[in-house]
């Protein structure tokens, strides 16, 4: 293969590859954000379970913002930077 084909070939194949790279996600960009939300989501789900008359559909709006909370709280502690310890 000759020189010139052989850099044609090199510099498609590099910006082919940059074209791939997936762009960060909301949950990777700002965990310490979705932390707090999933923190959030779980006390709102105890308050609804202690406070007031307890009914079918409080309980059930509950155990989804526990449900959904706890899931965000799992995920965002998974993609915080981790610190390095000397």
């Amino acid at each position: 293969m000759s020189a010139k084909k052989h850099k044609r070939k090199t510099v498609k194949h590099s910006q082919h590859m940059k074209k791939e790279r997936a762009t960060p996600s909301l949950l990777s960009r700002y965990p310490r954000l979705f932390l707090g939300s999933g923190m959030l989501l779980v006390l709102i789900a105890v308050l609804l379970l202690t406070v007031g008359y307890v009914s079918d559909a409080r309980v059930g709006l509950s155990m989804m913002a526990l449900f959904f909370g706890v899931v965000l709280v799992i995920f965002a502690n998974s993609a915080l930077p981790k610190a390095n310890k000397h």
